[in-house]
């Protein structure tokens, strides 16, 4: 039924207050309603942790990003990992080395990012020695062949 039929079935003298409508989660997340939950600490699917998807601003340039972080860890940035939906990391400064190498915290980020298992989660290191860093992802002119410098 088209949402006009039910109002006008409904009273033709005041419309309703509320209406409400149930969408699956799977078409939920394929909408552009999922961004209504952005910028908001958000429960898991694993106990104890919580995630906040913050939306891209082109103009400061900022990247869609996800911090991921255990609930009472939630206001410490230092005790938080975080990646643009590309996989870089966000925060350089705070991005905790120790939480963003917890495997069910980088599956957090892929799933929430929709990040596949072709792309790495960038990891960072004081040590250069210790792990590389990607500088840059480039794709060949026939898009069939990508190229990734490592500094």
């Amino acid at each position: 039924m088209k949402l006009f039929s039910i109002i006008e079935s409904h009273n033709k003298t005041r419309e309703p207050n509320d209406i409400s409508i149930l969408i699956s989660d799977s078409v939920f997340s394929y909408s552009a309603l999922s961004q209504v939950q952005e910028s908001i600490w958000i429960d898991s699917d694993y106990k104890g942790w919580k995630y906040r998807v913050d939306p891209e601003n082109p103009s400061i340039p900022l990247k869609r990003h996800v911090h991921i972080a255990k609930s009472k860890h939630t206001n410490s940035k230092n005790m938080q990992a975080s990646w643009n939906s590309d996989g870089t990391r966000h925060d350089k400064k705070t991005f905790n080395q120790s939480i963003g190498s917890i495997k069910r915290v980088r599956e957090i980020a892929r799933n929430i990012l929709k990040i596949g298992t072709e792309i790495t989660l960038e990891s960072y290191s004081e040590n250069p020695n210790e792990i590389s860093i990607i500088n840059e992802v480039t794709l060949s002119p026939d898009g069939k062949t990508g190229h990734i410098s490592i500094k």
